[in-house]
């Protein structure tokens, strides 16, 4: 079914504290990130995936203006890791390590677009009526009938 223009959206319950809440798990990402990397051989791509699955359940929450969701949950990474760069001694990052971790902006782009995209083409499938249904029956020429 197409977009139709004319039909507005419902709009959004408590956008400001899902925002938030969005906002605590793109932190929550990035102190797993800072743990991460503080241990004897770090693994970044757990933390990429964590990013990941956390844009793609916010994309499938709500599928409208995914790339909000990129911003708020991708974005706390490299800002936690220059946080934490000043604030625990023990912890040294290269300001490649930390520039480095913008790149995690990438996995998280695909899974809010692709959490909206799954949220939009399940709503489709199994929410939305028929487009037979909504379109008019025109009556049939029968040929046992006849049509007069």
């Amino acid at each position: 079914m197409p977009f139709n223009s004319s039909s507005s959206p419902k709009p959004e319950r408590f956008p400001f504290l899902f925002a938030l809440f969005a906002l605590m798990l793109g932190v929550g990402c990035g102190v797993l990130h800072v743990l991460l990397e503080t241990m004897v051989e770090p693994d970044p791509l757990i933390s990429a995936l964590a990013v990941t699955m956390v844009t793609m359940m916010l994309g499938v929450a709500r599928p409208q203006r995914p790339w909000r969701w990129v911003l708020l949950a991708a974005v706390p990474v490299p800002v936690t890791m220059w946080a934490a760069h000043f604030i625990m001694p023990t912890a040294q990052f290269t300001r490649a390590a930390i520039a480095g971790s913008l790149l995690i902006a990438l996995p998280g782009c695909a899974g809010a677009f692709g959490g909206s995209v799954l949220r939009r083409k399940i709503t489709q499938i199994f929410y939305e009526d028929n487009e037979e249904e909504l379109q008019p029956q025109r009556p049939s020429a029968d040929p046992v009938k006849g049509n007069r």
